[in-house]
């Protein structure tokens, strides 16, 4: 509406001082209009128009065989709130999936005492370990949402709170296994979880080393998180040598190992940048690795929430303590 209204005014310009006169009333009729823009065309503005991989500043490049769909950079939090719903980009996916499974678990953290603590003669200990992994998971699914769309000043900052959320996840998951894994002996359960967050206050000091938020240093990261997530093996084998697998296995042992192999085949896919370093700009929008690990994330704390709760129902029906 606009362009059709300049051409016609300059049209009219050419036609002396009459023409002159209309121009002025034809600018100021403008001026009275409300342009109602579309959905389509709301995103389009908010999107600002998307980059590709050689359009990007340095900090914001991460992955070569991702070409297209990057966001421009963000300078204020309404363009950040804006890019999660008003238009497609390639962290899109990302932002959801962690975004929404944050919300799931922070209903999980919210009523897990009423729906399943309540059926048995659980102690104030119980809270705290299943609140401390939900806690955990709510923390490093938003705060790997967070990473996922802010904006430039913070970049580093929030970078160490996805680092960091991971970390915080792995050791909170550790706490509900171990207690209830030595639900009869107490003084391991101590042990572990001491020794636990003790490792885990050491690789969040490696992770948060500045050095290691550039894209160079991912198969470090990497390497310090799964050596974090293998430090299970240690408690693990402690379990069945004490209790026999199958009293593991009835314990929720399988649920545990699939949370694990969530973990790992994502971190591993993500590290390698598998698939799209086989077809790179075919997997800009969806089915990126990085996009699949975030899915597999939320996968492996389900899997783990699963365990616990199996854990839980066998410590207050099967277990006898010796006192």
């Amino acid at each position: 509406m606009r362009l059709f209204l300049l051409r016609r005014a300059k049209i009219a310009y050419t036609y002396g001082s009459r023409a002159e006169t209309k121009d002025i009333e034809i600018e100021k009729d403008f001026r009275k209009l409300k342009v109602v823009e579309t959905p389509l065309e709301v995103a389009r503005t908010a999107s600002g128009g998307l980059l590709t991989w050689s359009e990007l500043p340095v900090w914001m490049k991460d992955n070569e065989y991702i070409i297209s769909g990057y966001r421009k950079e963000q300078r204020c939090w309404k363009g950040c709130f804006e890019s999660v719903y008003l238009y497609l980009h390639n962290e899109s996916v990302n932002i959801h999936s962690h975004l929404w499974g944050g919300v799931l678990f922070l209903y999980f953290l919210a009523t897990t005492k009423s729906k399943y603590l309540a059926d048995y003669p659980t102690t104030w200990l119980d809270t705290a370990v299943f609140s401390v992994f939900l806690v955990s998971a709510v923390f490093c699914l938003c705060s790997s949402a967070m990473f996922s769309h802010a904006f430039w000043q913070i970049t580093n900052q929030c970078h160490a709170f996805d680092y960091s959320g991971i970390v915080v996840l792995t050791v909170g998951s550790f706490y509900p296994c171990v207690y209830y894994g030595f639900f009869c002996e107490p003084h391991l359960q101590v042990l572990y979880i001491t020794s636990i967050t003790l490792v885990g206050t050491g690789a969040a000091y490696i992770v948060l080393n500045p050095e290691y938020a550039k894209p160079t240093h991912r198969g470090a990261r990497t390497t310090v998180f799964i050596a974090l997530g293998l430090c299970a093996i240690v408690p693990v084998s402690h379990w069945v040598t004490v209790h026999g697998l199958q009293t593991m296995l009835a314990m929720g042992l399988h649920w545990l190992g699939l949370s694990g192999g969530f973990y790992i085949v994502g971190a591993l896919l993500y590290a390698n940048r598998i698939p799209e370093r086989f077809a790179p700009g075919s997997f800009d929008y969806f089915f990126a690795s990085h996009q699949i690990f975030h899915f597999f994330v939320v996968f492996a704390a389900l899997a783990h929430y699963k365990s616990i709760l199996v854990a839980l129902h066998y410590a207050y029906t099967r277990s006898h303590c010796e006192l």
